[in-house]
């Protein structure tokens, strides 16, 4: 019986690979082929490569290079990867309201903060938080933060000052100790002091979110692979320890500010208001703070991390193309002038600084990867793959673009593994095809903190290259691997730099 058992459930699962394995097949369109249970993510899900990674290995698989979209199989069935522009500037634009969710979720009883932030939060709520919180990123609001920004950016030279002369640093420790006094300050209103403070417990619990073990690496697997299962597996978005950090510190921050009565122009301003709001509304008001503290999680998570990689990967390039830092390290020179900071308008104007950011994005996308869920409204126009091919596209279908493939496609970016901001000096723009460049995602839902996280990284370049230069040392690592646990981009290993002081 026991035979017959195994032998049974043997033939239905191979029944059901079979069927699941040919969908793209009996619908005409061309995919990849999978292996058995894995599809076509073997190699993330043996632990060789990030996510992110094995959507640009699909994107590139050989034999598809002319193809518009190729069929995919993930964990969670069938999915799409969109290589053409004008198909990816369709899903993510034109036809931006069949795509409005994104293709991942997490369990909304035991994980609130993961759920209700904006980042996985589902329509309509998505399209009330945004407009809720974008006021908090206009210009105007960013320029009015800017001199607590400052304040930060000094306090990065003082603790750059201090370290010994010639010294091999881990960089992105630096770095994101001073993204993290950034987001404390410009976001909560509180001072983490992540750089004079070693110990410091705000960039204790930053780091630990991105700390992933395989208990949690499980968690997010399923969060991005099997959303269906989140609630089964309750599965959490943070974990525990930095989900009562960060409630824990957002309720104290909102408390304070309320006895104050104090303005600051920040996120928590914005966080009171829709919190007045819930309460003349007469809503429940323990369900409002976690949909609070989850916006303000996703602004703490997203600002630490992006900025610090960006500002991270930079120094490691200028280290390996000195030329490079010397301009910019002159440019940063002219600006400052005789002042002790630039000002927010100045740093906006400096050409070659904003050359060299991009230029990072470029190479270095942080997120790597964009993907959107389809769906179809129960009645009218339906959304299909024509002209390509003659398909409507099912409800819950992911479609997942590869930014990191885009942006190393020599078809528009010439010699592409080349760090080169020249790329993006004004007399060279003609040349690119901004439909290729996408760092910040794309469309309605893109990075809705883009011009902060882009001021921050600006702002810790010009105040560490105003006394300091970074050179190769013997721990310098020649060339950057991807960490297969990270779910964004960080090299596998510490990046050390000499500092060297002028």
């Amino acid at each position: 019986m026991l035979i017959l058992l195994i032998a049974s459930l043997a033939l239905v699962f191979y029944v059901w690979q079979r069927r699941t394995y040919s969908y793209w097949q009996r619908h005409g369109i061309k995919s990849i082929k999978p292996v058995p249970i894995l599809g076509n993510l073997r190699t993330f899900l043996t632990g060789k490569v990030p996510f992110f990674e094995q959507i640009s290995l699909l994107h590139n698989t050989p034999g598809y290079e002319k193809e518009p979209l190729i069929g995919v199989y993930l964990l969670r069935g069938p999915g799409v990867i969109v290589r053409d522009l004008e198909l990816i500037k369709t899903v993510m634009i034109k036809k931006f309201n069949y795509f409005v969710n994104r293709a991942l979720s997490t369990d909304p009883h035991r994980d609130p903060i993961g759920y209700n932030n904006m980042f996985i939060v589902r329509n309509p709520e998505w399209k009330m938080i945004r407009n809720k919180l974008s006021p908090v990123f206009t210009s105007g609001k960013i320029k009015q933060m800017y001199p607590l920004m400052v304040e930060i950016g000094k306090d990065l030279e003082l603790t750059l000052e201090k370290v010994p002369v010639d010294s091999a640093i881990r960089i992105k420790d630096t770095c994101a100790r001073f993204t993290t006094d950034l987001i404390a300050t410009t976001a909560f209103g509180v001072k983490a002091n992540s750089l004079k403070n070693i110990k410091s417990e705000f960039f204790k619990h930053n780091v630990a979110i991105f700390e992933i073990s395989w208990l949690r690496a499980l968690d997010i697997g399923i969060i991005f692979l099997l959303p269906a299962l989140a609630s089964l597996a309750r599965v959490k978005f943070f974990s525990k320890k930095s989900s009562e950090f960060i409630y824990k510190t957002v309720t104290y921050v909102l408390s304070e500010r309320e006895k104050s009565g104090l303005h600051r122009n920040d996120l928590i301003d914005i966080l009171l208001a829709l919190k007045r709001e819930a309460a003349e509304k007469g809503e429940n008001m323990t369900k409002e703070l976690d949909f609070l503290v989850a916006q303000a999680a996703v602004f703490q998570t997203a600002g630490f991390e992006t900025s610090s990689s960006t500002m991270s990967l930079t120094l490691y390039e200028l280290a390996l193309n000195t030329e490079l830092q010397d301009r910019l390290r002159e440019e940063v020179k002219q600006y400052f002038g005789d002042e002790d900071h630039i000002s927010y308008e100045r740093i906006q104007e400096m050409p070659y600084l904003t050359q060299v950011v991009n230029e990072t994005l470029r190479k270095y996308p942080i997120v790597g990867y964009a993907e959107r869920e389809c769906s179809q409204p129960e009645s009218g126009e339906k959304f299909t793959l024509e002209p390509y091919y003659d398909f409507e596209v099912p409800s819950g279908m992911p479609f997942y673009i590869s930014t990191l493939a885009i942006h190393r496609d020599e078809k528009y970016w010439p010699d592409p593994e080349k760090y080169d901001p020249e790329r993006f000096a004004p007399e060279n723009r003609h040349n690119i095809n901004m439909d290729a460049y996408m760092p910040f995602g794309i469309g309605p839902r893109n990075c809705i903190g883009m011009r902060l996280g882009l001021l921050q990284s600006k702002l810790g370049l010009v105040h560490l290259f105003r006394n300091h230069r970074v050179i190769q040392c013997d721990k310098t690592i020649k060339s950057i691997n991807f960490s297969a646990k990270c779910p964004v981009m960080a090299s596998d290993v510490d990046i050390y730099l000499q500092l060297i002081r002028d």
